[in-house]
């Protein structure tokens, strides 16, 4: 069954209106084809399996690229290595735990962590990525194509995809994913996004609610934050800094970072 027919055809020049959401990511891929071909910002997660796969069959040119997270779970890291050999991984954010020290622990509403690892790269180009606005409140009001700074731009080809759509664009083109979304999923539902993690990024994301889960899964990288923790407080001490959380010891700033009240 083609995935249900959508309005956001008045973003492509000289389009039909009665495009499947399929259709009109390709349509929008080959409307906004630059011509040193697009930058695609590939995680290494189901989004971005998808972008990949329809930025090949609209036939544009594109480059691959990964940007390297210390703090990504490393069987993404591996899936990446094993399914898409040809993405290049980009490494902007090299002495990341340093930066934690210096800049403190990234929040909700102070999360400058993206910057430094998701949105670095691609000066200059057109960037493919694999943002929905059924993802979050925050999302809902994005754009296909947008002008960001340093010349780059966005394109957003899925943008109007939920995760119906997407699970649904996988199994039908028999698309490789991630193992860790089937962990927790009954077998018969495997490939339907019903597993623990309905989305994999950054472990111990400010934005994530699941914090016992990924400490349980992913200890080496806890550990490091936890430690973080310490030299957060070391030099809030060193140079005096006052402030809502200083007096707090390494592990009670860690105990109040993971509650996420």
């Amino acid at each position: 069954m083609a995935l249900e027919q959508q309005t956001l055809f008045h973003e492509i020049p000289n389009q039909p209106p009665n495009l499947t959401k399929v259709e009109l990511a390709i349509a929008l891929l080959r409307a906004y084809e630059p011509v040193g071909g697009y930058f695609l910002a590939f995680s290494g997660g189901k989004d971005s399996v998808a972008i990949y796969d329809l930025a090949v069959k609209a036939g544009v040119k594109f480059d691959a690229h990964y940007s390297v997270a210390p703090i990504d779970p490393p069987e993404v890291q591996r899936f990446i290595k094993d399914h898409y050999p040809d993405v290049q991984w980009d490494y902007h954010a090299r002495g990341f735990f340093k930066m934690v020290a210096k800049r403190a622990l990234p929040m909700r509403k102070g999360r400058w962590c993206c910057e430094v690892i998701k949105e670095a790269g691609g000066e200059g180009r057109t960037v493919v990525v694999g943002n929905r606005r059924a993802e979050s409140p925050r999302r809902k009001s994005q754009e296909c194509y947008v002008k960001l700074k340093k010349g780059k731009f966005m394109l957003r080809p899925i943008v109007d995809f939920d995760d119906h759509d997407i699970w649904q664009y996988i199994r039908e083109n028999n698309l490789p994913y991630c193992y860790l979304y089937d962990e927790g999923a009954p077998e018969n539902r495997k490939g339907y996004g019903e597993g623990y993690f309905k989305r994999l990024g950054c472990v111990l994301c400010p934005f994530s609610r699941d914090v016992a889960r990924q400490i349980e899964y992913w200890p080496k990288i806890a550990a490091n934050w936890r430690r973080a923790c310490d030299h957060i407080v070391e030099r809030w001490r060193e140079k005096g800094i006052e402030g809502q959380h200083t007096g707090k010891t390494g592990q009670e700033l860690w105990d109040w970072w993971i509650a996420r009240d």
